[in-house]
C-alpha cells in the first residue's frame, strides 16, 4: 500500500469478536470469516476511524513488514477500506435496534388430538392475532394428519402471522405430493420438518407457473431420527450458526438466541418458555397471553445473553449461536454452557457432543424427569 495518508474503515458489515484463544472478523455480507490473533483485532479496533500514517508512525521497525501485509489482506478481503474522507462514511451504531413495540416474536403450539379443542386453539389465534405475533409454530405430538393441519392453518391465516414451521412424525399415508401440495396451497407455510422417515431428503416446493424465475415457496425436510417431542431441539453445531446479518449479531449481545420474545403452549394448554422446560405460567384456560408475557421471572429468559453463560462469553461464535436453556451441562446453573453444544473454546474444536459419555447421563436425566 502505497499512500498511507488515508483513513481506515472498517466495513459496516463487519464485527470483531474475542475469543479464549482466537478472534474472529465475521463478514455478514459474504458470510466469511477470518480467524485472526488477539494483536490483530487489537490493531484493527485502534486502527479504526485513524490515518494509517498515524498508526503506522507507532510501529516498531522490525514490524513494518508485517503490518503492510496486515493492510493487504484487509484490502483483499475487503473487510476494510480506506478514504480520504472519513466525514463521507459516518459511523453506524451496533446498539440493538430499538424494537420493543414488538411483544412478541415467535410462538410454539404443541397439538395432540388426544387433547385438543378447535375452541381453545381459536382463542389462542386470536390473542396471538392481538399481540400481532408472526411466527408460528406447529409441533403436531400425535399421528401426522393433513386435515387437522388444514384447520390449524387457516385459524393462523386469520391472524397477523407471516410464518408457520411445522414439526411432525412421518406418515407413510402422505406420499410427497400430497405434503408438496399442501405447501402450495398454504402461503404461509416455510417449512415442514418430517422426523422418523425411511431417508433422509428435502423436498424444494418450487412456484412452477412462475414464468421468468423459479421461486421457493417453502421445504419439506425428511430427518431419519425421532422428533423425541422435541428432545431432538437444542443441538450447537457448525451448520446451524447463524451469520444473517449484523443486526441479528447486535442483538445477540444482549437477548438470548432462543427464547427472546417467545412462548410455547404445550398440548395440555399450559403456558412455558419452552416445550423442554419445566417451569409453566398458568393454563390457557386460567390466565390469558398477554398476562403471562408480563410477568417478570417469564421474561427473564429473554435477556440471558451469551456473555453470562460460562464457556459460551469467551467464544468467538457466541453472537452466531442461538443457545439452548433447556438442555444445561450443570441444570441447577441457569447460566451453564449448553448441554448440546461440542465446541471447545479452549482447543477451538468442534467434537460430537452426544459421544461425551456425561452429556448423555445428563440428557437421559432430563428425559427422564420430564416422565
Amino acid at each position: 500500500m502505497q499512500n498511507k495518508d488515508v483513513y481506515f474503515i472498517l466495513s459496516s458489515a463487519c464485527r470483531l469478536v474475542k475469543g479464549l484463544k482466537r478472534s474472529v472478523i465475521i463478514d455478514y455480507d459474504r458470510g466469511d470469516l477470518y480467524f485472526i490473533s488477539h494483536d490483530y483485532m487489537e490493531l484493527i479496533q485502534k486502527m479504526d476511524r485513524q490515518l494509517v500514517s498515524s498508526i503506522q508512525s507507532e510501529i516498531e521497525v522490525g514490524s513494518a513488514d508485517y503490518f503492510d501485509e496486515f493492510l493487504d489482506f484487509i484490502n483483499t478481503s475487503e473487510t476494510g477500506f480506506f478514504t480520504s474522507s472519513l466525514e463521507n462514511f459516518p459511523k453506524i451504531s451496533e446498539e440493538p435496534a430499538a424494537d420493543d413495540f414488538v411483544i412478541l416474536m415467535d410462538v410454539i403450539i404443541e397439538v395432540d388430538k388426544a387433547f385438543y379443542k378447535k375452541s381453545d386453539f381459536q382463542s389462542l389465534c386470536y390473542q396471538l392475532s392481538e399481540i400481532k405475533c408472526k411466527d408460528f409454530q406447529i409441533r403436531l405430538l400425535s399421528k401426522f394428519d393433513l386435515t387437522l393441519l388444514q384447520e390449524l392453518v387457516d385459524f393462523i391465516t386469520a391472524t397477523h402471522a407471516n410464518h408457520i414451521e411445522i414439526h411432525g412424525t412421518y406418515n407413510a399415508d402422505y406420499d410427497n405430493n400430497l405434503l408438496k401440495q399442501f405447501v402450495e396451497e398454504n402461503t404461509l407455510i416455510g417449512n415442514i420438518f418430517i422426523y422418523s422417515a425411511p431417508e433422509v431428503n428435502i423436498i424444494d416446493v418450487i412456484n412452477e407457473q412462475e414464468i421468468f424465475q423459479s421461486i421457493s415457496l417453502g421445504k419439506v425436510y425428511f430427518i431419519d431420527y425421532p422428533f423425541d417431542e422435541g428432545n431432538c431441539c437444542g443441538v450447537i453445531h457448525q451448520e446451524n450458526l447463524n451469520y444473517s446479518s449484523p443486526q441479528l449479531h447486535n442483538l445477540l449481545r444482549t437477548r438470548n438466541g432462543c427464547l427472546d420474545r417467545k412462548l410455547t403452549i404445550d398440548r395440555y394448554g399450559n403456558f412455558k418458555n419452552c416445550p423442554s422446560m419445566k417451569i409453566q405460567y398458568g393454563n390457557l384456560r386460567d390466565i390469558d397471553i398477554k398476562t403471562v408475557i408480563e410477568k417478570e421471572n417469564f421474561r427473564k429468559y429473554w435477556f440471558i445473553s451469551k456473555d453470562q453463560i460460562s464457556t459460551c462469553k469467551v467464544c468467538e461464535f457466541r453472537y452466531n449461536c442461538t443457545d439452548c436453556r433447556a438442555f444445561l451441562q450443570h441444570p441447577e446453573d441457569l447460566y451453564s454452557k449448553p448441554l448440546k453444544c461440542g465446541y471447545d473454546p479452549s482447543t477451538c474444536k468442534w467434537e460430537d457432543w452426544s459421544e461425551n459419555v456425561l452429556k448423555e447421563k445428563e440428557m437421559k436425566n432430563k428425559v427422564l424427569s420430564k416422565l
